[in-house]
């Protein structure tokens, strides 16, 4: 309970803020007038309309993308020992259902919500493509760079090749430097450790 004496204290510290308040809002509406000052909050206010009209459109692209990739897909295994499918061409992946149906959804990413709007409307897998456990992001740099070579590949070859990359990067023994150096070539961060 407040005493008398407390609540008279309260009440003058209350008088006081509220007083230093009024007289910021008010200097705040007079620097509101300031041409520079209008401009500034017209700008802010046009940076959050367009902010919600990117968010809004890059969403409907990404599940564009998901939804009309021809998919290959892949296997990972994450630090859990957990199995993720994930396609190497769109990079859609199939944890994200996992995390949402453990009562995780929360924690998605604005792209991994989207991925998973997308994987509750469709069943894209029956099986892997790749023939191997392979990382995500490694996958999806070596067929990246398949591409690039070769923009015309069918996926069955491309497949092929992206095998047969990860197979002699999990049994050519490299030096460290090597290593950063293919990191380095495939776009991969420079502190990339994940080749087997």
């Amino acid at each position: 309970m407040i005493s008398k004496n407390n609540l008279e204290c309260i009440r003058e510290d209350f008088s006081d803020i509220d007083k230093e308040y009024r007289n910021i809002e008010q200097e705040i509406w007079g620097l509101e007038e300031v041409p520079i000052v209008k401009k500034y909050i017209g700008l802010q206010k046009k940076k959050t309309e367009l902010e919600i009209k990117r968010k809004n459109l890059y969403g409907l692209m990404k599940h564009g993308e998901y939804e009309n990739c021809d998919h290959l897909w892949g296997i990972s295994m994450d630090e859990y020992g957990e199995y993720d499918c994930f396609c190497v061409k769109c990079g859609i992946n199939d944890k994200v259902m996992r995390l949402s149906n453990r009562g995780k959804a929360e924690a998605l990413s604005f792209d991994e919500r989207v991925m998973a709007s997308v994987l509750e409307e469709h069943d894209y897998y029956d099986d892997s493509d790749i023939n191997t456990i392979c990382d995500k992001e490694l996958a999806m740099a070596i067929y990246k760079k398949i591409k690039e070579h070769h923009p015309d590949i069918d996926d069955k070859t491309a497949v092929k090749y992206l095998e047969i990359a990860l197979e002699d990067i999990r049994n050519i023994e490299v030096s460290e430097k090597r290593k950063k150096n293919r990191a380095k070539r495939l776009g991969l961060s420079h502190d990339f450790n994940r080749w087997k």
